[in-house]
């Protein structure tokens, strides 16, 4: 075992550590609870710290369950999630929310596995942003260059990851918002395909493009929760085994300068793509010229203000004026469509996801910059296409993950982002674990 701090190593390095008896799991979650003190005042990622668990409010666990690799290691949630006991905020005070009477499935399942939940996290209101400018809770920022947004919606997921005050984080993923973070701080971030975890005990966004979604420091700690949350691995027979990924074959962009990227995150993907080749990966360019980024950006981003309508409209009725400038613009702007305008943008998107499933069908995933910038100041301007390469997998229901990729030091993170096939979750996931070493 390394000699870094136990906070600093994998979940699954932390179950291993806790299962050989160098450590408790109780001194772990003490641990993690001094680094948050010591660290969230800075990005306020945290919005709830949780207490230890009693050991009378522990439920006992089954043979499965013990044995679970990430036993002792210790998880947070977004705000949206929900947690039995503990309100979900949805970084919106407005909504007034009452402690949950139950956790959400994906909670719930990392706790059976012998996880310890250690507190919710921050977000950008309601999940409708990418910087995690937050009015009632506070701004999270990122822990790599102070005073910068660490993206979002899920920001405190990312923060809380790259800072070492959780080893994995669950958060939310509608057009971007777990791997855009994830991007931002340097940590991995897994949106899986369309219903692979439930989305009961989530406020929704946007039904058909929400996904709940896992940060971690290394593909094999996403892996190990994934196991632990998908219904794929929970319902036996729930979907048939993926065949292992052998000899894969990525697709590219035969034009990659045509794609809005900023220098340094050309340069990074450009090397990334070298360093494959190098490796003997085989890489074949595809025509994205068919799918319009901004178009189904917006398209996306209508139908997700149109469906908080409807979410929030007892909130607007009794406090509208409570409502942070910002969301409350999107919502207005969203009331004054016609349903012909919502009726287009629902096919733009439906269109826009057959196409990539046509498009990714020989592959074994496309490869594209996460985030086509770095993170920025968060009293900076905002780039209105920080979700464009992100959407993509969202329309499509398909899995996607964000690696990390080399930086100088000082340098602001960049990701690299894996769109695999439908229902091939696990297979990205093995892919993923393949190239990151390569990176």
């Amino acid at each position: 075992m390394s000699e870094r701090r136990p906070i600093e190593r994998t979940a699954l390095e932390q179950a291993r550590a806790i299962a050989a008896g160098e450590t408790s799991a109780a001194a772990l979650f003490e641990a993690q609870r001094a680094a948050i003190a010591d660290r969230n005042p800075q990005i306020n990622a945290f919005v709830t710290v949780l207490d230890a668990p009693s050991a009378e409010a522990v439920p006992k666990r089954d043979t499965a369950a013990a044995a679970s690799p990430l036993a002792g290691a210790c998880f947070a949630v977004k705000d949206n999630i929900d947690v039995a006991g503990v309100p979900s905020h949805s970084g919106l005070r407005a909504l007034q929310a009452l402690a949950a009477q139950r956790s959400a499935p994906a909670v719930a399942r990392l706790e059976a596995a012998g996880m310890q939940c250690i507190g919710k996290l921050n977000m950008h209101a309601v999940a409708l942003g990418a910087t995690n400018h937050n009015a009632d809770f506070g701004d999270a920022f990122n822990p790599e260059r102070a005073g910068y947004t660490p993206g979002g919606s899920s920001g405190g997921s990312g923060a809380a990851v790259a800072a070492h005050l959780c080893a994995i984080a669950l958060g939310t993923d509608t057009m971007g918002s777990v791997r855009i973070p994830a991007s931002y701080c340097g940590v991995v971030g897994f949106k899986p395909g369309y219903d692979e975890i439930p989305l009961d005990g989530v406020m929704p966004l946007c039904r058909l493009l929400d996904h709940v979604g896992i940060l971690a420091r290394s593909v094999q700690d996403v892996m190990a929760a994934f196991a632990c949350v998908s219904d794929s691995f929970v319902r036996p027979g729930h979907r048939a085994a993926e065949a292992p990924v052998t000899d894969a074959v990525l697709a590219i962009p035969a034009q990659p300068d045509a794609l809005a990227m900023s220098a340094e995150v050309r340069l990074a993907y450009a090397n990334a793509l070298q360093r494959l080749r190098d490796h003997g990966t085989t890489l074949v360019e595809v025509d994205l010229s068919g799918y319009d980024f901004g178009r189904v950006r917006r398209a996306g981003l209508l139908l997700c203000e149109a469906q908080l309508l409807t979410t929030l409209a007892p909130t607007i009725a009794a406090r509208a004026a409570e409502l942070p400038a910002d969301l409350r613009a999107m919502l207005d702007f969203a009331a004054g469509k016609k349903p012909a305008d919502i009726a287009r943008a629902l096919d733009t998107v439906v269109a826009a996801g057959h196409w990539m499933r046509h498009l990714l069908r020989p592959f074994d995933a496309l490869l594209l910059p996460t985030a086509g910038q770095t993170a920025f100041p968060m009293n900076g301007p905002v780039p209105h296409d920080q979700a464009d390469f992100t959407a993509m997998a969202n329309v499509a229901g398909v899995p996607a993950i964000s690696l990390p990729l080399p930086r100088q030091p000082g340098a602001l993170p960049i990701g690299l982002q894996l769109i695999g096939r439908r229902d091939h979750d696990m297979s990205l996931l093995r892919l993923a674990e393949h190239i990151q070493p390569l990176l």
